[in-house]
């Protein structure tokens, strides 16, 4: 089977010479220069100049419209999936990304796992409160803008209601737009998800966003893959597997630290999040 798991990268940074993983640069059209050894979304049919506001779904979106494959998936330079079934916990710390590691962390198995299932997502973590509460708590969200899509999700897909209001009133997030599908399945998703974001982006005015505000259509997306997942979850075989987010430096010591004393998905971090919010 052909699997490519494209590793969305906005900077030259190492990714390991593995045979599932693909550099991807995104946003190439808005960068000085094109990465050596990567892949670019700004080729054939693309939204490369939308980086800004759609983030790693611009290398989503060329790859829907430009690449072959049997199973599509979508990591970021400073965060991967690694295939343990049944991880208690949604992610590990790890310095950076190395053969070594990835091979510690089971990928010999990761390619016969994937086809397993239809769809593969980043651990899911608790935060203890509505998805559409975190949403429109968190740093540089809006929450008016959630409310827009959903009115463009009744519009569009009505059938679609129940299940949107299920998935945001429950505490379980899915970050990151990370994930793996098998070709039909994506395929579906992306012919889902980008026309609720351009109709979005015709209605929504983020002219005044700073730049961390301006990744909306990004934000949005991720509580998207939520609500696709809880429309088809009865009709895919679906895995949850955890990640591993790589951190450089001194904050490494810090969150494994603050990971040992808080783990992340447990009640405990979310009372102390409360407590100094």
């Amino acid at each position: 089977m052909d699997i490519k798991i494209f590793v969305c990268c906005h900077q030259p940074v190492e990714v390991p010479q593995h045979p599932l993983l693909v550099p991807l640069q995104v946003g190439a059209a808005l960068a000085d220069t094109h990465f050596s050894g990567f892949r670019h979304d700004d080729t054939g049919d693309n939204i490369s100049c939308k980086n800004r506001s759609y983030c790693e779904l611009t290398g989503q979106y060329w790859a829907w419209k430009n690449v072959e494959a049997d199973y599509y998936g979508f990591f970021h330079y400073r965060r991967y999936l690694y295939p343990k079934v049944g991880a208690r916990r949604p992610y590990i710390i790890e310095h950076r990304p190395t053969l070594p590691l990835l091979e510690r962390l089971g990928y010999d198995k990761f390619a016969a796992l994937i086809q397993k299932y239809d769809l593969i997502l980043s651990k899911g973590e608790n935060m203890y409160v509505p998805v559409q509460e975190h949403y429109a708590d968190a740093p540089f969200h809006h929450r008016e803008n959630l409310d827009l899509i959903r009115e463009i999700l009744r519009e569009a897909h009505p059938d679609y209601e129940e299940a949107m209001e299920t998935y945001l009133s429950s505490s379980i997030c899915y970050f990151g737009n990370i994930f793996i599908m098998r070709r039909e399945l994506f395929r579906d998703y992306c012919t889902w998800l980008f026309p609720i974001l351009e109709e979005f982006d015709q209605r929504a005015d983020i002219s005044n966003y700073s730049a961390q505000e301006q990744r909306v259509d990004g934000y949005l997306a991720e509580r998207l893959l939520g609500v696709y997942r809880t429309v088809r979850q009865d009709e895919l075989r679906i895995q949850e597997f955890p990640g591993v987010h790589f951190v450089a430096g001194w904050p490494y010591v810090k969150r494994r630290l603050l990971n040992a004393l808080l783990p992340p998905g447990s009640s405990q971090r979310a009372k102390a999040k409360r407590l100094f919010k």
